[in-house]
């Protein structure tokens, strides 16, 4: 994908935590021309990888992830990188899981979460602090495909009210997820 996609902005950077991966990270970042990242464990941490590999993040040009996945479906996330991208030819796109609106931001009572399923399944919408703290599983069920929309009371999951500050929506159906940034603000 990135010798596809490398001339439109998009950029894969690989993470590695542990020491005795080295020489195995090294074999594959010769073959290829994109950035290695050497992490003491902050942005392991940061981004849940809870030791599986691959585990895989669009992140958009804000900073704001848009997918992940544990594993590697190469479709979907094609489906996440191409609207990011210019110059990507528009073709009739799988159905995909989309979060459309977090309202109001920033909320200071409750706070309003709209989505989009593909197709009916397992759903789980939790929300998370700015340092990866799951403060609220808003939702954990199943729901029919189509536009869905949820109230999160801005209280953690033992009814006390969470902080000011920034926060995370994860959407997750079945092995694929997607945030979306939120704050808080009374």
């Amino acid at each position: 994908m990135y010798d596809e996609y490398g001339a439109q902005g998009y950029v894969p950077l690989a993470i590695n935590l542990f020491q005795d991966m080295n020489s195995v990270v090294k074999v594959y970042a010769r073959q290829y021309s994109y950035p290695f990242f050497r992490d003491g464990g902050p942005a392991w941490t940061a981004y849940r990888m809870n030791g599986y590999i691959p585990l895989n993040y669009v992140i958009d040009t804000a900073g704001i992830v848009v997918g992940s996945m544990e594993g590697f479906n190469e479709a979907l996330i094609r489906s996440w990188i191409e609207p990011y991208l210019t110059g990507v030819k528009e073709e009739k796109k799988a159905a995909v899981l989309e979060l459309t609106r977090v309202f109001p931001n920033p909320a200071g009572m409750s706070q309003r979460l709209s989505f989009s399923l593909p197709a009916a399944g397992p759903v789980t919408v939790r929300v998370y602090s700015a340092a990866g703290e799951l403060m609220r599983t808003v939702f954990s069920g199943t729901l029919m495909a189509g536009n869905h929309s949820l109230v999160w009371n801005l209280t953690d999951d033992k009814g006390k009210p969470v902080p000011n500050g920034l926060y995370f929506y994860e959407v997750a159906v079945g092995a694929s997820s997607m945030r979306m940034k939120a704050s808080v603000l009374r």
